[in-house]
């Protein structure tokens, strides 16, 4: 039997929240159950729906409870994490504006 899919946001949202993607596919599956309860048709956007408020209030209980099992730390290195990557994407910027800059310019054209 294959397993249900999963949507393709689900990596991303559990990146976001600081959880590992196997967590994340648990997460899925019980908001899947849930909107089984809650809706009548599985498959309509309803359903969708549900399970997809579902899964957000899941990963944002699972942020939490990480955040609270490291005692404070895991905000504030995943913070310093963001730190860390800004110089890297004001350089990545700055470069594309400058190549951007060069082939603007036209070649001069003697006549």
């Amino acid at each position: 039997m294959t397993p249900p899919p999963t949507p393709m946001l689900l990596s991303w949202l559990a990146n976001k929240a600081g959880i590992p993607a196997h967590r994340a596919e648990v997460l899925w599956l019980a908001a899947q159950r849930h909107a089984d309860n809650a809706t009548t048709g599985r498959g309509s956007p309803a359903y969708w729906s549900v399970a997809m408020d579902r899964l957000h209030e899941l990963m944002a209980a699972e942020s939490l409870r990480e955040d609270a099992a490291s005692f404070g730390w895991r905000r504030w290195t995943r913070l310093n994490n963001h730190y860390w990557q800004a110089p890297l994407a004001v350089l990545d910027a700055l470069t594309l504006n400058n190549e951007r800059g060069w082939r603007s310019l036209k070649p001069l054209q003697l006549g």
